[in-house]
C-alpha cells in the first residue's frame, strides 16, 4: 500500500509538472499593451506611447494599438510620431469611411503643424472617398483663402486662389445651408476683395489728380476709378447678404437645439 501511495504521489507530481511546462510563455505584446492602456487611462500619454511602442515591436499587426499610440503622441505634441502611427494605421483600413477618417486626421495634423500643402493632399483623398465631406471642403477653402491673402490685410490678393476658396465655401453651403461659420469665412474673402477695390479706386483717383492737365490720362484714370467704385459696392452688397445668411443660420441652429430631445440622465 505504501508503495502504491508513493507511485500515486509521483504521478501527481509528474502531472502537475507537465501542466506547468505546457503554460504559454508571457506575451510581451499583451503585457506592454495593457501597461500602455493603464497609462492612457491616467492621462500619462508619454508613458503610454512608450509602452505601445514596445507592444508593436513585439506584434506590429495591432490596429487598435497604432490608433492609441497616435492619440498618445498627439496629446504631448509629438506630431511626427503621431503621423507615423496614423500612416501605419492607414494600412489596416479597407472600409472607405474608416479610411477617410484616418486621412482626415492626417490632414488636420499637417494643418496644425503649418504644413498646408501636405494637408491639402490628404483632404483631397478624403473627398475622393466622400465628396460631400464638409470638414475637408471647409479646410480646403481655408487653405486657398490663406494663399489668396484673405487672412492678412498686408498680403497681396491672388484672385485664382480666392476664387477656389469661394468655390469650396459654396460647396459646403450647398450641403449645409445652416453652416454659420462658412458664411463668416466667405465674408472674410469678400472683405479682401472689397478692400482691394477701395485701394485701387484711391490709386486711380490719385492718378486722375496728378494728370489733371492731361485730359486723356485723367479721363482713363477716372473711368478706372468708377469701375473700382462699382466693384466696391458690389462686394459690399455681397457682404451684407452674407451677414443676413449668417444671422439666419444662427437662428436655425438655435431652433434645432431647442427642438432636440433632452439627453437621458445617467443612472
Amino acid at each position: 500500500m505504501k508503495k502504491l501511495g508513493s507511485v500515486g504521489l509521483l504521478l501527481g507530481m509528474l502531472t502537475l509538472s507537465g501542466t506547468m511546462a505546457c503554460e504559454d510563455p508571457p506575451d510581451p505584446a499583451k503585457i506592454h499593451r495593457v501597461k500602455g492602456s493603464d497609462h492612457l487611462s491616467k492621462k500619462e500619454f508619454k508613458q503610454a506611447a512608450a509602452e505601445y511602442e514596445l507592444s508593436l515591436q513585439a506584434d506590429p499587426k495591432q490596429e487598435k494599438v497604432w490608433e492609441k499610440k497616435a492619440f498618445a503622441h498627439m496629446q504631448v505634441g509629438e506630431t511626427d510620431r503621431a503621423l507615423e502611427s496614423l500612416n501605419k494605421l492607414l494600412e489596416f483600413k479597407t472600409d472607405p469611411v474608416a479610411k477617410a477618417e484616418v486621412y482626415s486626421s492626417l490632414a488636420s495634423l499637417h494643418m496644425t503643424s503649418g504644413r498646408a500643402a501636405e494637408a491639402e493632399g490628404f483632404f483631397n483623398e478624403v473627398l475622393k472617398l466622400n465628396p460631400k465631406d464638409e470638414t475637408a471642403l471647409g479646410w480646403l477653402a481655408e487653405i486657398y483663402a490663406q494663399r489668396g491673402g484673405a487672412r492678412s490685410m498686408a498680403a497681396p490678393l491672388v484672385d485664382e486662389h480666392l476664387q477656389k476658396a469661394l468655390g469650396y465655401y459654396d460647396q459646403v453651403i450647398a450641403i449645409n445651408p445652416n453652416s454659420a461659420n462658412t458664411y463668416l469665412n466667405k465674408r472674410v474673402v469678400m472683405t479682401k476683395y472689397m478692400e482691394h477695390e477701395r485701394v485701387q479706386k484711391d490709386v486711380a483717383d490719385l492718378e486722375a489728380r496728378e494728370n489733371v492737365k492731361k485730359a486723356d490720362k485723367a479721363a482713363e484714370a477716372k473711368a478706372r476709378s468708377e469701375q473700382h467704385a462699382a466693384r466696391y459696392e458690389e462686394f459690399k452688397s455681397k457682404i451684407m447678404e452674407l451677414n443676413q445668411k449668417f444671422a439666419e443660420a444662427q437662428k436655425a441652429a438655435k431652433a434645432a437645439a431647442a427642438a432636440a430631445p433632452a439627453p437621458t440622465p445617467a443612472k
